[in-house]
């Protein structure tokens, strides 16, 4: 068979785009070595190494349990004067202790505003978005079989494409509209294994609560609206936790064309007590893309995962991850991200990114498409009270004004 010029070129740009990737992987080892890792991920450093203690998804996020309830008023907000009454434990109850939910069944509530600010955006200098997110979460466990879900409100700018994946409701310009982020049903084998279908997650890299950070918008796995219908079993044991999900497709979009359909796997295996490195992949197809509108469309995402927290008040994320995507280069996309915890509830983090997701086959190199683009962040992340918390991001982007971020964030 002959090698054609096209593949040629697109062979070497590949080439070098596994060469930066290669790169990026040796710097995220320098950078993780000496140390180790935190986020909402960063509980690693308390030693928690999986996600179900906490919370009802395998995986991490959202609803959490009581024990994660009573963790979270324990480890995670600020302790004004002197240590806790060890005699007192704090209520795992929702709306802040006052009710204790019988046994099987976890309720909570999640609310967000945001302010936003451009300096440099002419008309756009100053926004907020009184309602961010207002979500009712709940999971009822009847010996084993689950039954959960969420249920909420958004309201977000005509033609957010993103938005529109987790609507239940379909209204435009300042309308409120309802939407429902994941509903499963399913059945937990012990402590172990879970079995669920449904809306769910899906299980790939880290799960940080920056949703818009390019890592999660590139690979389409970010918990706020990528959501996919589908079957996932996940596992926890003693040193692996894995989770691996077929997806079906979102269908509160249509029509059934722009559907997704493939698979998503993560595996992280915990190295030491303080150290945990994992593997992503997933493979998806669609007949018409919905955001690029290229036809027949496959899509991939296979990138590592790297936790650590050398000090109790000092952990490390990494992320990288190479992206293919019919008629167009190889790309990648990948974070680092640094987390102190200046004293207990106050969390000063410091962020770099970088996104290359190749350019599309005849179309000329742009910024992020065939050429790199790179980004920081520094925030502040304040757990001011029990279930209160407040966030401030200032980020920095290539080819985007400077933004600062803020959010109001109180879960029930």
């Amino acid at each position: 068979m002959k090698t054609t010029a096209s593949q040629l070129r697109r062979g070497c740009r590949a080439s070098g785009v596994w060469a930066r990737l290669c790169g990026l992987l040796v710097f995220a080892a320098i950078l993780h070595a000496p140390r180790a890792a935190h986020a909402y991920a960063w509980m690693l450093q308390h030693g928690y190494t999986g996600c179900p203690t906490c919370h009802a998804d395998p995986s991490g996020g959202e609803l959490l349990t009581p024990y994660g309830r009573v963790t979270a008023d324990l480890l995670l907000r600020m302790n004004y004067g002197s240590p806790p009454d060890d005699s007192k434990p704090p209520s795992p109850g929702v709306l802040w202790g006052a009710w204790e939910p019988p046994e099987g069944l976890l309720l909570s509530g999640s609310y967000r505003n945001l302010y936003v600010i451009r300096p440099e955006a002419t008309g756009e200098e100053f926004k907020i978005a009184p309602v961010m997110q207002a979500d009712l979460y709940g999971q009822l466990d009847l010996g084993g079989f689950l039954l959960g879900g969420s249920i909420g409100l958004s309201k977000v700018p005509v033609g957010s494409l993103n938005a529109r994946a987790a609507q239940v409701t379909t209204g435009q310009e300042d309308q409120v509209n309802m939407i429902a982020r994941n509903y499963y049903a399913g059945y937990r084998f012990g402590q172990s294994g879970w079995l669920r279908a449904g809306r769910l997650n899906l299980p790939f890299g880290i799960r940080v609560p920056e949703h818009t950070m390019w890592v999660r918008e590139a690979t389409r796995t970010d918990r706020e609206s990528d959501q996919q219908h589908g079957l996932a079993f996940a596992y926890l044991g003693e040193h692996m936790r894995a989770e691996v999900m077929g997806i079906a497709g979102n269908y509160q979009l249509g029509p059934d064309d722009v559907r997704e359909r493939g698979y998503s796997a993560f595996v992280e295996g915990l190295a030491f007590s303080k150290v945990a490195a994992g593997i992503s992949s997933k493979v998806t197809y669609a007949a018409w893309d919905r955001l690029t509108f290229e036809r027949d469309s496959i899509r991939q995402a296979h990138g590592l995962t790297l936790r650590a927290a050398p000090w109790s008040n000092f952990t490390i994320l990494g992320e990288v991850d190479a992206l293919f995507r019919t008629n167009a280069d190889a790309g990648y996309v990948g974070f680092a991200q640094a987390n102190y915890e200046v004293v207990r509830g106050l969390h000063i983090l410091l962020t770099g990114e970088v996104l290359d997701e190749g350019a599309a086959i005849g179309a000329p190199i742009s910024p992020g498409h065939g050429d790199p683009r790179f980004g920081g962040w520094l925030s502040f992340d304040w757990f001011f009270f029990k279930q209160f918390e407040f966030r401030t991001d200032a980020v920095a982007r290539s080819n985007d004004p400077f933004t600062i971020l803020g959010q109001l964030h109180l879960y029930l």
